[in-house]
């Protein structure tokens, strides 16, 4: 009697440790492995600002930090650049193309994917809409700006949070290929534009990239 009572509970035991394994590991009753709530390398930046103006001001974009740098910073991958120096038809401009004397950052590939969504909208994105799982990136960033020749028109007032706006994603190609050594994709959303208190052209940006190069951008909120 003592033996089969040993047996039952060790039984019992190795069951136990099999199903908490199983749990641990995230594993479901088939063994299968659970993918995670939310995929690993997505970084979500809810608001950056740029601002026009001369000289070296804050016009520009590290949009692997989600941060404003000034004009002249080596690390930008973007920069708030109008087409004619007339405070009106701006665009985003590969960090790389620069007017004559202005420091280089890094060049930065561009496709708009929505000509106009709300911010609800732009919440369910999760996925660049290439028709496949992955991204070939020389084939679905087609343009140095969010101008995309002509084909996608500028940014300008009046612009707010509540209006439809286009969703562009992007390729940080510059710096995939030499600073971060894997390819980082993203999306971007214009949130609003304004004049500032000395009369100059600013613009804020909800920016989602996935530093590990996948197709994925679902950010749960905090």
């Amino acid at each position: 009697m003592k033996l089969i009572f040993s047996f039952k509970y060790i039984f019992a035991f190795l069951i136990t440790v099999t199903i908490g394994f199983s749990l641990l590991s995230g594993c479901d009753d088939s063994g299968v492995e659970q993918n995670p709530t939310v995929d690993s390398g997505v970084v979500h930046f809810d608001s950056i600002g740029v601002v026009d103006g001369i000289g070296n001001v804050m016009n520009s974009i590290n949009l692997y930090n989600g941060t404003t740098v000034e004009r002249d910073s080596v690390s930008k991958d973007a920069n708030l650049t109008d087409s004619a120096g007339t405070l009106m038809n701006y665009m985003l401009r590969s960090g790389d193309l620069t007017d004559q004397n202005v420091v280089p950052g890094f060049q930065t590939r561009f496709n708009r994917i929505y000509a106009a969504l709300t911010q609800a909208q732009f919440d369910t994105i999760t996925k660049i809409p290439v028709g496949r799982d992955t991204v070939l990136p020389d084939i679905d960033f087609t343009a140095d700006d969010t101008y995309g020749s002509g084909a996608w028109g500028y940014f300008n007032l009046p612009m707010s949070t509540s209006d439809s706006k286009p969703v562009f994603s992007f390729w940080l190609k510059g710096k995939s290929a030499n600073f971060i050594g894997r390819n980082v994709y993203g999306i971007i959303y214009p949130r609003e534009a304004s004049l500032d208190g000395n009369g100059n052209f600013r613009m804020s940006f909800e920016v989602k990239i996935n530093v590990m190069g996948y197709n994925h951008f679902y950010h749960a909120a905090h």
